[in-house]
């Protein structure tokens, strides 16, 4: 009988993280390791080496595994990391002694939009923060597509690495270093929702606190709101804490009541709404969406930040769907879902896969589950596209919705469809 493949961990180390996506790309094509040695001119012992983050690739070898794997890029983004972690060891995130609700009093209470230099040897220019901020959107790329399981390590590792040695560093003047922080920031909030998809919600509290530091650092005021109103906020409903939940979005939307553009607004006003369907107040709920609404229409894109870009209708309905969810009214909820899902990317495969399954759970709130079965196979193939743990948990809350129709064919076939697709 064959022995099982060793367990992996792909949070341990970059090397770790290379070597798992290596295997599940390499299995995916249902490839041994002797065949994609011959591929890309190496021995069997090498590519079970390099799975188990034993042996450190070359570029070349990189290169050409991202290449017969059809891997579009996420092998070859490890590349950097792992040629400049070969000799160095991975610190982990500098750690903030305080709490989120302490962080956001602080914030709240030192109104300055002065930058603040951190670094103190060596210089940084403009051209090093362009390539840092192309790295991020690189890397959020990577996370619609992939989810979090197979590109944490290599965020997380840039951004306590690489990142943080960049701002140990002088800026050459306060415009370069409000870009350099505020895009730091923007690294440290991708690694805390990544933390979040992976179930690790410690870590992205400690992130997001890192992050907080560094747009006050910045002296951007609108962003760090964010960090309170959406990311925070978003951790806390996460965890169950829906009281903290509305305490940090309020926290951020009284502290850039003058500053922030309508586009901001609506995203500050979705969270709230989310908060209050969670809790049941219809009134608060549907109010907060209203005004979501509103203020999403008004907005102007193009005068709005880049980091809130990605707060479009489509995004907006999602939020509205979740909350009407929440609220019981299953029908405008699936009316929402279907808006939703007709216009995100898709590339974003892990928006796609949680949408799917909260269509296919209201569908079966509504009674209907020979339809949510359907869909929720829909949701299942896309789930297991990624590594997203958020994806997974929704099918299997999807799954603890059709326990009352348990004794039906179609729910047995389905519950069958999903140990076989996401491996049980």
């Amino acid at each position: 009988m064959a022995q099982a493949p060793r367990p992996l961990t792909p949070q341990r180390s970059i090397r770790d993280a290379f070597g798992s996506a290596v295997r599940e790309l390499r299995e995916r094509r249902g490839l041994s390791q002797a065949d994609l040695g011959s591929l890309v001119f190496v021995s069997k012992d090498q590519i079970g080496k390099i799975e188990k983050a034993l042996r450190w690739p070359s570029s070349e070898l990189v290169a050409n595994l991202d290449r017969e794997l059809g891997a579009a890029g996420l092998l070859q983004a490890f590349e950097p990391s792992l040629r400049s972690q070969r000799h160095i060891a991975q610190p982990s995130v500098r750690r903030v002694e305080t709490t989120l609700e302490r962080a956001a009093l602080d914030w709240l209470t030192t109104s300055t939009d002065e930058v603040r230099i951190l670094g103190t040897e060596g210089l940084v220019d403009e051209e090093e923060i362009a390539a840092v901020g192309q790295q991020l959107t690189r890397f959020r790329e990577l996370d619609h597509e992939h989810g979090a399981g197979r590109t944490h390590q290599l965020v997380s590792n840039y951004a306590s690495v690489e990142l943080e040695q960049l701002l140990a560093r002088v800026p050459v003047n306060e415009t370069t270093a409000a870009k350099l922080y505020s895009t730091a920031a923007g690294f440290w909030e991708l690694v805390g929702y990544q933390s979040i998809d992976l179930g690790r919600d410690d870590y992205a509290r400690e992130c997001y606190l890192r992050a907080l530091e560094l747009t006050s650092a910045a002296g951007d005021r609108l962003y760090g709101g964010y960090l309170l109103s959406v990311s925070s906020a978003h951790l806390a409903l996460h965890g169950g804490d829906v009281d903290q939940a509305l305490r940090m979005a309020r926290t951020g939307i009284h502290g850039t009541s003058q500053i922030a553009d309508p586009t901001v607004r609506s995203a500050f006003e979705a969270v709230v709404a989310r908060a209050e369907a969670r809790r049941g107040d219809e009134k608060a709920a549907t109010k907060a969406l209203l005004n979501a609404e509103a203020h999403l229409e008004s907005a102007h894109p193009e005068d709005s930040p880049a980091w809130i870009g990605y707060f479009t209708p489509a995004y907006l309905a999602d939020e509205m769907a979740h909350s009407f969810h929440d609220l019981g009214h299953q029908v405008l909820a699936q009316e929402q879902a279907g808006e939703a899902l007709s216009k995100i990317a898709s590339g974003h495969v892990r928006r796609l896969a949680i949408d799917t399954a909260l269509m296919a759970s209201s569908l079966a709130r509504a009674g209907d589950p020979d339809q949510a079965c359907a869909v929720g196979r829909e949701a299942v193939d896309l789930a297991a596209q990624t590594s997203s743990a958020r994806s997974r948990n929704r099918i299997y809350e999807l799954r603890q919705e059709l326990l009352p129709f348990s004794d039906l064919r179609p729910v047995v076939e389905f519950g069958d469809y999903v140990r076989f697709a996401l491996s049980e």
